[in-house]
């Protein structure tokens, strides 16, 4: 199996991802649930990393075309998970701050309530104009019309054995990540903190892709790498909501109270992000991800 050609794993992996976008796709069009829309940007982006890894099989103007497609989706998203996200964050502190802020805090969560019903609406307008139907059958057209034959300049080798493939594609994402993290371990290089989040969810994303072709002990290392992306999320949503609650319109005290509380997390948080360096070192897990190939 780890010897498949590129050609024919390309079209299966694409496949899968593409199964699971449109299924996610279909079910957030008539729940709008919280969670739905949270599976769907996370299929979107799935999808995307899938056609951006295999982008050298495929003619350049088709994958684009898909790309954009896919993006759009995932933009069309965001307002409405920022505000779930919110809201979350909002529930989650109104209780740990007790009565005293409570109620104030209350006061912004119907606030955002009435935010997300408006993001919903305009979420359903914009739903109207995509045609999943059509975009589903020019995505199984292009992922079935990989190079074979006399590929152009520049195009992949079709007939590499799919585990060369992945082992060189997975580490260049990796290569992303580790240089990130010698400046990241600086408490408070908050930017770099985020793009190395980034570089995380980029190297998490390659690796399910191209998880059917690993052995059993994938699951184990792929923990890893989502604990690390949950980590630098959590740091990441706790430096955005330091800065909401500058502009939420509460009383001072409240502010205070929260900035404080949330400034204590982030210090756990980033506590918990160098320990895990320390026990799990991405070498480690590159090294672990290159022996399942």
């Amino acid at each position: 199996m780890k010897k498949t050609p590129l050609w024919i794993a390309s079209k299966g992996l694409l496949a899968e991802r593409g199964s699971d976008f449109f299924r996610c796709l279909e079910t957030a069009v008539i729940t709008y649930n919280p969670v739905d829309i949270h599976d769907l940007r996370v299929a979107s982006r799935r999808l995307r990393e899938g056609l951006s890894l295999f982008s050298k099989c495929y003619p350049a103007d088709r994958l684009s075309y898909m790309r954009k497609a896919v993006r759009k989706i995932t933009d069309m998203l965001g307002d409405l998970r920022n505000i779930d996200e919110y809201l979350d964050f909002l529930r989650e502190e109104a209780i740990e701050l007790g009565p005293v802020h409570g109620l104030e805090l209350a006061d912004c969560i119907d606030r955002y309530e009435v935010k997300r019903a408006k993001a919903q609406k305009q979420l359903k307008r914009e739903f109207r104009k995509t045609r999943p139907a059509t975009l589903r059958k020019y995505f199984v057209r292009t992922i079935h019309s990989p190079y074979i034959f006399d590929p152009p300049s520049g195009a992949v080798d079709p007939f590499i054995a799919i585990d060369d493939f992945a082992r060189e594609s997975i580490d260049q994402r990796l290569a992303s990540v580790l240089e990130l993290v010698p400046v990241a371990r600086l408490p408070l290089q908050a930017a770099c903190q985020h793009r190395l989040r980034i570089a995380v969810k980029h190297y998490r994303y390659r690796i399910e892709v191209l998880s059917p072709f690993m052995d059993e002990k994938y699951r184990e290392v792929h923990a890893h790498v989502k604990e690390y992306q949950e980590i630098l999320g959590r740091i990441h949503d706790l430096d955005v909501f330091i800065e909401l609650i500058r502009g939420m319109g509460i009383a001072k005290h409240t502010e205070i109270a929260l900035a404080e509380l949330l400034t204590a997390k982030r210090e756990t948080s980033f506590a918990a992000f160098l320990a895990k360096l320390d026990t799990v070192p991405f070498e480690v897990i590159g090294a672990r991800i290159r022996s399942l190939l």
